[in-house]
């Protein structure tokens, strides 16, 4: 959230950066570093040698060539990307080798389901992302059908007990104890003057919606009544949270000072904390332990491979 003349930080949100909504996996943005290796290297290896010779720019009417760019994009990161390279080769053999694939279905699921969870449902905004980072949808199907594949080779060789889903569940219960929340809404301006007049509206018997859709700055839920949904504590600032847990249904606070403005809240419901038992959720607990384990495994499945595979590089120095 940002007021018309904070623009110059477009991401901002007064809430803690705890649930940000506009993500990108990070294999996907690992990925341009690999497309810009890529192209280097054909760029390289098609070009013959009087290619390499070519010039990229003129400094003062001394060229730099091509092989110079390469070389140092090389040196300062082309390994790594060259190492992912190799690794996106070794799990697509791996998976072929186990006669595992993704599926079109799969894949516009994941597809679907990081444009609901990272964009709020909105295929433009998805899009808009990845043009700010550089990125074709094609080539960020093709990074999230490899992360799928991976995924499928880590859960190929996960098996957990029960014992060791009810270890996870005692050691994790923060996880799967419900905490106290509440639903509120709010009403945000930039100064207690205005603070002040919209409190005195509401209390005129003025709509909160109505008010929220005129005075609040909050762009993300104006429209919405200045609904925030449920929450737990450690999910707003201190000066929110403190005010909003005290209030009793239906109160409204006076003006709540925060760095981000003067907020108008008011307190809609509240469910208690629940603490749950293992047999109660043990499918959840299972899916849970499984899904933590999935790095780790991937990590040890690439090393794996690394380590079995005949690998040649033909950029490095012969010895």
């Amino acid at each position: 959230m940002s007021s018309d003349n904070e623009t110059a930080k477009p991401g901002l949100d007064w809430r803690k950066l705890s649930d940000p909504k506009v993500l990108i996996p990070v294999a996907a943005v690992l990925l341009l570093a690999v497309i810009v290796l890529a192209v280097l290297l054909a760029f390289q290896i098609s070009g013959g040698g009087a290619a390499k010779e070519q010039s990229v720019a003129l400094v003062n009417g001394e060229p730099v060539t091509k092989a110079e760019l390469f070389d140092t994009m090389y040196a300062t990161g082309g390994r790594n990307a060259l190492d992912q390279l190799i690794a996106r080769k070794l799990i697509a053999q791996e998976g072929a080798r186990l006669g595992l694939e993704v599926t079109e279905e799969e894949l516009e699921e994941e597809i679907n389901n990081i444009i609901m969870e990272s964009f709020g449902g909105s295929r433009e905004q998805f899009l808009s992302a990845l043009t700010i980072y550089g990125l074709s949808e094609e080539a960020f199907r093709a990074d999230a059908r490899l992360n799928l594949l991976v995924r499928k080779l880590a859960l190929a060789e996960i098996n957990p007990t029960e014992a060791e889903a009810r270890q996870y569940f005692e050691d994790n219960r923060l996880l799967f104890d419900q905490p106290e929340e509440v639903e509120a809404r709010h009403i945000l301006v930039e100064s207690r003057e205005t603070a002040d007049e919209v409190l005195a509206l509401l209390e005129a018997g003025s709509d909160f919606a109505t008010l929220a859709s005129e005075f609040s700055i909050d762009t993300t839920n104006k429209d919405n009544a200045g609904n925030l949904g449920f929450f737990s504590r450690g999910t707003m600032v201190q000066e929110f949270e403190e005010t909003v847990f005290a209030l009793g249904v239906g109160e409204i606070s006076g003006p709540v000072k925060t760095d981000f403005g003067y907020h108008i809240i008011e307190l809609l419901d509240r469910r208690e904390a629940v603490v749950v038992e293992f047999d109660a959720i043990s499918d959840e607990v299972m899916e849970s332990l499984i899904e933590s384990k999935v790095p780790e495994v991937i990590n040890a499945i690439v090393a794996r491979l690394f380590e079995t595979a005949e690998i040649v590089n033909l950029l490095e120095p012969k010895k």
